[in-house]
């Protein structure tokens, strides 16, 4: 056999991967794309079972402890910490310890997620090739990574989940959607639907190969008019029958990771008949969920609830069934509203809570939250980026296929929204101090645990990562960073994105 002639005849980078399955195959095709936009020759990328690193020359490792053996070595010599957790991550350049003189890369997650949390980090944080291509200017990218210097990088997320929530037929490619949800660290998609889209266990199973969890919101009582009325039993038996079989029929075979639900409380009306709101609200929801859950036990049930409608009477769910976690919208100002504003008087508009109007009443009026339920988790849709067009262009769908339009349509699209984006970016740009402040001090409330879904909806996110979207995510990936920095970070996580789409 006659021998291959190579190009580059200097000393060459080799990738060893621990697995190239689900959320760790995207990660291993993103580490690659980012090794390989340095180098003018063909990376081997190889199962790291068949590496041997005592022959190799310079070495990319990815994987876990449990999957990588490399890794794991690494870990035991004490050359790296052990990543600390399902979504941390430790990412590392080192002088290998089994070849003098060469270097090795490490991306090693405490899970699949955090292999892919760390790959993109990577390209984020530390890879930053000095032209668009190798050749346009010559080995400058290969010089620029080989000469990396020593570091190690050890990341787990202070907000546990992390997202984005929107309907579903504003979301145009649902692959792009979700690979820039997953390049920005995000874990969770809230989608809502008027019936889920035909191609849904299709969106599912491509969402956690990225590592995100699919929760499908659909009304309990929400939309029924006149015939749902919270104060008459027979009303909430009619809703509890309707919602039950709703489930059962079109929710119960999917493998979602959970439900998103809007009851009666999309308004600011706080009594019914005398009887708070709050007080209702919380006696049909315990009455469906037991039933929802006897048919699914351990489902994640997400219960959208507008504080308007609560205001003043939020202890009443102090006896909410622990098994639903509340997702608090309209609650004040920033980070709940959709003018990314501190107070009502620099325009804010907001159907919050009467007297919400700064964010120091903001703030205060969530920790409260905190305290309701103790032990159970804090969840918020944050606001102030994009919504529907609700007065021109929104509409109730029936069945359809979701994701699935033209390339050209969202260049269109996305050439149409950008001063709107321009209009935003601005201000989050000064005002996402506070939002970082907010969920600081929510996190030292003690919940169970964390989730936040900004509403970023017909928004082409798939098309383009706008900087206040990367600050978001940064924000809420680390909101203890100081400001500075996170704003730095998000920048070049927005950036590395918005290279790969």
């Amino acid at each position: 056999m006659t021998a291959r002639k190579l190009r580059y005849d200097g000393p060459r980078w080799t990738i060893a991967f621990g697995s190239r399955e689900g959320p760790e195959g995207f990660a291993l095709e993103e580490l690659n794309a980012t090794v390989q936009r340095c180098m003018p020759y063909l990376v081997e990328t190889l199962p790291a079972g068949d590496l041997d690193p005592t022959a190799a020359e310079h070495v990319v490792l990815i994987g876990t402890p449990e999957n990588n053996p490399h890794i794991a070595g690494l870990v035991d010599w004490q050359f790296i910490p052990c990543p600390a957790g399902p979504q941390s991550y430790v990412i590392a350049r080192l002088d290998s310890p089994w070849k003098e003189g060469h270097a090795v890369v490490v991306v090693a997650g405490g899970s699949p997620a955090g292999v892919l949390y760390g790959a993109v980090d990577f390209a984020a944080r530390v890879v930053r090739p000095a032209a668009p291509h190798a050749e346009a200017v010559p080995d400058a990218n290969r010089k620029a990574f080989d000469a990396l210097a020593p570091f190690v990088i050890a990341e787990h997320p202070r907000i546990e989940d992390r997202g984005i929530w929107s309907w579903g037929y504003v979301i145009y490619d649902y692959r792009r959607f979700l690979d820039n949800m997953a390049r920005l660290k995000m874990n969770l998609l809230t989608v809502w639907n008027d019936r889920p889209p035909l191609n849904v266990r299709e969106v599912i199973d491509y969402a956690h190969s990225r590592g995100v969890k699919v929760v499908l919101g659909f009304p309990w009582g929400w939309g029924m008019g006149k015939t749902a009325d919270l104060a008459d039993p027979a009303a909430r038996r009619r809703i509890r029958e309707t919602v039950v079989e709703e489930f059962r029929t079109t929710y119960l075979g999917l493998d979602c990771d959970g439900i998103y639900f809007q009851t009666l409380t999309e308004h600011t009306t706080t009594e019914i008949g005398g009887v708070p709101v709050a007080r209702l609200a919380r006696e049909l929801v315990n009455e469906i969920a037991a039933e929802v859950l006897a048919l699914r036990p351990g489902l994640q049930i997400q219960f959208g609830l507008h504080a308007s409608s609560i205001a003043g009477c939020q202890r009443e769910l102090s006896d909410l069934d622990p098994r639903v976690t509340i997702v608090w919208e309209d609650a004040g100002v920033i980070p709940y509203s959709y003018n990314p504003v501190p107070t009502r008087s620099q325009g804010l508009v907001t159907k919050g809570p009467d007297g919400i109007d700064s964010f120091e009443k903001t703030l205060a009026l969530s920790k409260d939250f905190c305290r309701i339920r103790e032990g159970a988790a804090f969840g918020m849709v944050a606001k102030g980026w994009c919504t529907l067009g609700w007065g021109s262009e929104f509409e109730h769908h029936g069945a359809y296929l979701m994701g699935r339009r033209d390339p050209a349509f969202l260049a269109e699209r996305l050439a149409q929204m950008q001063d709107h984006w321009d209009e935003k970016n601005a201000v989050w740009a000064r005002n996402f101090p506070l939002a970082a402040r907010f969920y600081r001090e929510i996190i030292e409330c003690g919940p169970a645990s964390t989730i936040v879904t900004g509403l970023i909806e017909d928004g082409l996110f798939e098309a383009r990562v706008q900087p206040s979207v990367a600050i978001f995510a940064e924000t809420l990936w680390d909101p203890q960073r100081e400001d500075d920095e996170l704003g730095r970070l998000a920048g070049l996580l927005g950036e590395a994105a918005n290279a790969r789409i």
